[in-house]
């Protein structure tokens, strides 16, 4: 396959760019055919895309400690800023998925202080249209997924939470979580240093806020129940993480209202930082959330208005945290835009020959015609 192909092949994953929905889906065959790290059947899940992301040991302790090293002043200004100790963290927040050589500073910024030892990890499904699904949450089967300082397992909270909900409320599928690469990214930032960490794997595909509610009442009331049984505390022992990368801009994406010139990048990040503040940070409400949801896709269809990866992940995934904060803590938590970016404003990441031998590189381009911008939010319960 030759570099042409591959950027074609890879611009029709992200999430801008329409699918043409297959009944039935594609097979697992099919799916793990384009792997770059097939799956171990059904008891430890590979990994999609081992060109942007970093895969083995070697190259994940030098993109995560490049990273953290090059955030260092500016983490430790956001302790100070939000008083927080070693060890403190975040209940929650909302993580890029983009290359680690273009947004691995951003996600630090969420990743180092999460703290608890399970993770509920909420993600894009960019793919859900090639099966036409729509209104329920997708978990999986695995045992583990492949992270690169060993398999990570998946919590047995998992089971607890699909064993509450109502049959017609999702769909367990390990052919959806393998086409998915939402929360692989995630994986190296959140494992390093927490080799017994745990996560929750769910994705959130296309559905109106009403279902959105319905269904973030369904497993908040259970997942709120579980921590009530086992003495659990958000941010302490569970934090939920959702995924997505920021808007996708420029032709490619059939997205320039502003033109594709330095004056119209910063007219659009400008925009992106005010939709950040607008709906994402401050206290956590219902009201901002369907706003937000209203921003992105028109209401009427579910189509983009805007093309931010997370439209269904943020919204389902804010408001699980808003409910299970308000069940369990009897307060909502506040949020902070840690730090936003863009592949265009981010330095590439300065990686040795031998992470770029392993395979290290770009599924995409970087330029005023093709960019994606990157929102790391935390939210804390003060």
């Amino acid at each position: 396959m030759n570099w042409i192909q591959y950027l074609s092949l890879s611009a029709i994953a992200i999430c801008a760019v329409a699918t043409t929905a297959r009944a039935d889906g594609p097979t697992r065959a099919e799916v793990d055919a384009s792997m770059g790290l097939p799956s171990d059947g059904d008891r430890v899940r590979g990994q999609k895309d081992t060109v942007g992301f970093v895969v083995y040991q070697q190259a994940a302790e030098e993109v995560v400690a490049t990273a953290v090293e090059l955030e260092e002043q500016s983490l430790a200004r956001q302790d100070r800023k939000f008083g927080m100790d070693p060890g403190d963290g975040f209940v929650g927040g909302v993580c890029p998925h983009d290359d680690h050589l273009y947004a691995a500073r951003v996600y630090v910024h969420l990743t180092e202080r999460i703290t608890a030892p399970r993770v509920i990890l909420v993600g894009v499904f960019h793919a859900a249209r090639l099966w036409d699904l729509r209104d329920r949450l997708v978990f999986d089967s695995f045992a583990a997924w492949h992270a690169p300082w060993g398999d990570l397992m998946v919590d047995p909270l998992r089971d607890r939470l699909i064993e509450s909900l109502p049959v017609d409320s999702y769909i367990v599928d390990n052919t959806m979580h393998c086409r998915e690469h939402s929360l692989e990214a995630i994986l190296p930032f959140l494992q390093r240093g927490k080799p017994q960490r745990t996560i929750v794997p769910i994705l959130v595909p296309y559905m109106g806020w009403e279902r959105i509610e319905e269904l973030s009442d369904q497993l908040s009331q259970a997942l709120a129940s579980i921590m009530d049984e086992n003495d659990w505390r958000l941010g302490r022992d569970v934090a939920i993480v959702v995924s997505s990368d920021a808007v996708h801009y420029g032709p490619d994406f059939n997205h320039a209202p502003f033109g594709t010139d330095v004056e119209s990048y910063e007219r659009a990040v400008s925009r992106e930082r005010q939709l950040a503040r607008r709906y994402l940070e401050g206290n956590l409400s219902a009201t901002k959330l369907e706003g937000l949801l209203d921003t992105l896709v028109n209401p009427a269809d579910l189509q983009y208005r805007l093309p931010w990866c997370g439209r269904f992940s943020i919204p389902f995934g804010l408001e699980l945290l808003r409910k299970v904060s308000l069940e369990t803590e009897g307060t909502t938590p506040t949020g902070d835009l840690l730090r936003y970016g863009t592949s265009l404003s981010e330095p590439e990441l300065p990686v040795s020959d031998e992470a770029r031998a392993a395979g290290l590189g770009y599924t995409a381009p970087s330029n005023f015609h093709h960019w994606v911008g990157y929102a790391a939010v935390g939210y804390r319960i003060e």
